[in-house]
Parts: structure tokens; C-alpha cells; sequence
């Protein structure tokens, strides 16, 4: 069985919906419970593709699983609904996320006691110019270089950041990638991971 090491475990809300997420490293999905959503770091030209929501909040494309779609297909559709970005076929599964809701609320079903998002890193090939977001979620789409990573994101998106950084790092042709993300000095690509890594999330 596949070691999994816990990333982090926070309790938020979505909406009204109180929730707890405990993300952890995995290249395999677990099977005791259905993914709902995809969401994936993706890298162009140095950068990372992010997108912001109508509430000024920046974060990683993805979203929720069509009926019948497979998370490659729904990854592909969620990049270019929300981001207009089409991606290179080389994405890997890094990481998930296990989502509980920590409460019911009224009129709500609830048919599983957790479900799952999958997490996948990669690279962009192209990006169209960009577009409404069908559903209306996402405002604006962003590259965002290391230090705007560090300004501007969450704790728990840089550290699953710093996650994919470490899965695409060991692939043929990561280093670059990283190297042009990070930077090329190794004692300054050290410190700026380290400051995007924050600490761990209690």
C-alpha cells in the first residue's frame, strides 16, 4: 500500500458549507471514496497559471467532475473554461485532498462521508485569450512568478505549490522548469522554496 504524507489539514468553509480538507502526497488515488473535482498546477514560461475569483481570491484551476467524465477530461475542460489555457499531455497526479463536511445543513444531501480532489501538475502548451468563465466562478487569469506566489497566495496553496515543484522536479526536463521558476542560484532557489513552503498548516 502507497505511503501517504499528509500535507496539511485545515477547516474552512465553502459558502455555508463548513468543511474540513486534509490534503496529502499520493501518485494513486485512494478508491474508498469517489473524486468529485480536479485542480492542477500548471507552469508556462517560468511562471505558474493561477486564477482569481469574484471575491479577489487567487488560487489553481479545477473544478467538478462532470457525469461520465474522466478526470482527464474534466481537467482539460476546467483549464480552458477557467483559464482559456490548453495544456501539454504530460500532467501527473501529485497530490489529494480528502473533503468532510464537518456539518449537515438543511436541504443539503450528503451520500458519502468524505470524497476527494485530485490534484495534477504539468505544463501549459498554449493560452487563448481569455474568456467569461462559464459558471461564472473565475474573474481573471494570472502568471505568477515565485514572489508573486509568495504575496498572494494562501498557506495551503503554496505548500501544495511547493509539492508539485517537488514531483516535477524529478521528471525528464523538471529541473528547468524549476530552475525557471525558482531561479538558477541554488542557495536562492532554496530560500525562495522554503518561503513558499511558510511552515506546515495546523
Amino acid at each position: 500500500m502507497e505511503e501517504r504524507r499528509t500535507l496539511f489539514e485545515i477547516e474552512t468553509k465553502w459558502g455555508a458549507q463548513p468543511v474540513r480538507l486534509t490534503a496529502f502526497q499520493c501518485c494513486q488515488l485512494p478508491m474508498d471514496a469517489p473524486v468529485t473535482s480536479v485542480h492542477f498546477v500548471a507552469f508556462h514560461g517560468g511562471r505558474v497559471l493561477v486564477v482569481c475569483d469574484r471575491r479577489g481570491v487567487f488560487g489553481f484551476p479545477g473544478g467538478r467532475l462532470e457525469p461520465d467524465e474522466t478526470l482527464d477530461q474534466a481537467m482539460l475542460r476546467e483549464a480552458y473554461e477557467e483559464a482559456c489555457a490548453h495544456l501539454n499531455p504530460d500532467f501527473e497526479l501529485f497530490a489529494g485532498i480528502r473533503i468532510e463536511c464537518t456539518e449537515k445543513l438543511p436541504g443539503r444531501s450528503y451520500p458519502y462521508p468524505y470524497t476527494y480532489v485530485a490534484l495534477y501538475t504539468g505544463t501549459v502548451r498554449a493560452l487563448d485569450p481569455i474568456r467569461r468563465d462559464p459558471a461564472g466562478i473565475v474573474a481573471s487569469r494570472s502568471l505568477f512568478t515565485c514572489e508573486d506566489c509568495e504575496r498572494r497566495l494562501v498557506l495551503h496553496d503554496r505548500i501544495l505549490l511547493c509539492e508539485a515543484i517537488r514531483t516535477i522536479a524529478h521528471r525528464k526536463g523538471g529541473q528547468r522548469i524549476v530552475r525557471a521558476f525558482l531561479g538558477c542560484d541554488p542557495q536562492r532557489a532554496r530560500e525562495a522554496y522554503q518561503r513558499l513552503r511558510g511552515g506546515a498548516v495546523k
